[in-house]
């Protein structure tokens, strides 16, 4: 059952292109959005690249919605013209460190792409985590040793 409604950021759109598994967004919320500052980061500025036909497409066929806002760090338009309590988001999909922090402080709860994979595998999508982190890993995307670890301890 899909449940909730989130507001998904550049690197989450990228990271979830990446392995190959975008089609979870729409899968797994009931509601996407996005700020038309990352529609333009992803889609246009990232012409060509992990994520921009896949977005571009998702816009298109309407299953992830655009939001007007005039600022251009996507975590402020999440957090501050697009507030937790105005738009009805339950989740910032956000894995920038400093956005994540800087979204905690203004009170708005986030998720990465790890959280995606596990609320899906929760959902019971056979999803294999290892490859797919794995492959994150290798694609550039930064996980930490200290977090593979902990989340793969027999590796």
């Amino acid at each position: 059952m899909k449940v909730f409604r989130v507001a998904v950021d550049s690197s989450c759109l990228i990271g979830l292109a990446q392995i190959e598994i975008f089609g979870l967004l729409k899968e797994v919320f009931a509601e996407r959005y996005i700020p038309r500052a990352v529609y333009e980061e992803v889609v246009v500025k990232g012409r060509g690249e992990a994520g921009s036909t896949e977005t571009e497409s998702a816009v298109k066929d309407g299953w992830i919605s655009m939001k007007t806002v005039n600022d251009e760090i996507a975590v402020n338009a999440l957090t501050t013209n697009l507030g937790k309590k105005e738009s009805g988001f339950d989740y910032a999909l956000i894995d920038e460190r400093t956005a994540r922090e800087k979204a905690a402080l203004m009170g708005v709860t986030t998720m990465g792409v790890l959280g995606v994979m596990d609320l899906a595998i929760e959902m019971g999508f056979a999803i294999d985590k290892k490859k797919l982190v794995k492959q994150l890993r290798k694609s550039g995307f930064r996980i930490s040793d200290k977090l593979y670890t902990r989340m793969f301890p027999d590796n």
